[in-house]
């Protein structure tokens, strides 16, 4: 039905925040997509070929980052691919929560913990700045990496 999406219980303030930690953490996934490819050539073909989900991506990156020679560039991607797996946890809080009231009366989407505005903005901020590194880390170190 045209339109169904507007008889929503939630505001937009929280679909707002909601969207853009969902975007945020899609374009991280995809820095850390293209990270790979660098690493290893064709690893964006199988991230994309094989479906892989945010968590087998994360621990494809991990493993990556691993087989790489020491450096301390390696050492940064490693502990980047960390971070990223935590943030995908979190992502999976978010995105997989149920929606609820919250103690405001308002809308909300829940797990543990109800998930407030704030919540959700503290998530974006954190996969934004992983993909901001990731970033860095692609047009710097990697633009030159040789793949072993």
């Amino acid at each position: 039905m045209k339109d169904a999406r507007k008889r929503q219980a939630v505001k937009s303030d929280y679909v707002e925040a909601l969207g853009l930690a969902a975007y945020c953490f899609a374009s991280c996934e995809w820095q850390v997509a293209w990270c790979s490819e660098k690493i290893k050539p064709g690893s964006l073909n199988k991230i994309v070929g094989e479906e892989m989900t945010a968590g087998k991506i994360a621990k494809y990156f991990i493993d990556l980052t691993r087989s790489m020679p020491k450096s301390r560039e390696r050492e940064e991607l490693c502990q980047a691919a960390q971070v990223f797996v935590r943030l995908v946890q979190e992502r999976n809080r978010i995105l997989h929560g149920k929606p609820c009231t919250g103690p405001n009366g308002e809308s909300r989407l829940s797990s543990a913990t109800v998930i407030e505005i704030p919540d959700l903005e503290d998530a974006a901020d954190s996969f934004a700045a992983c993909g901001n590194e990731l970033n860095r880390l692609y047009y710097g170190f990697l633009t030159s990496y040789v793949p072993q």
